[in-house]
């Protein structure tokens, strides 16, 4: 696991439901470089789960201010980018 996913898990280290529900973080590679966080899937099905998992990866990332986008990507496909905030009205940990 490298340094960034081990962030993620240790934010959420006191909920096993999420942690539960991120294991499919597990087999992506997680890269951070000029306020992006890279994330690299295996295939477009895995792209499309980790799409599904940004609600719980925004948090911890904002929480430190690693960045501004994080970007998904997948071999053979486009990537896609998200932006790191959320709206202002929006609780961290809801």
């Amino acid at each position: 696991m490298d340094r960034l996913q081990l962030l993620v898990f240790s934010f959420y280290r006191e909920d096993p439901h999420i942690e539960e529900v991120l294991k499919p973080l597990k087999a992506c590679r997680m890269t951070r470089s000029l306020g992006i966080i890279a994330i690299d899937c295996l295939d477009f099905a895995h792209l499309k789960q980790i799409c599904g998992l940004l609600r719980h990866l925004r948090p911890p990332f904002i929480a430190l201010g690693m960045g501004q986008q994080i970007v998904l990507r997948a071999p053979g496909s486009i990537q896609r980018v998200y932006p790191m905030q959320l709206p202002s009205n929006t609780d961290l940990f809801a």
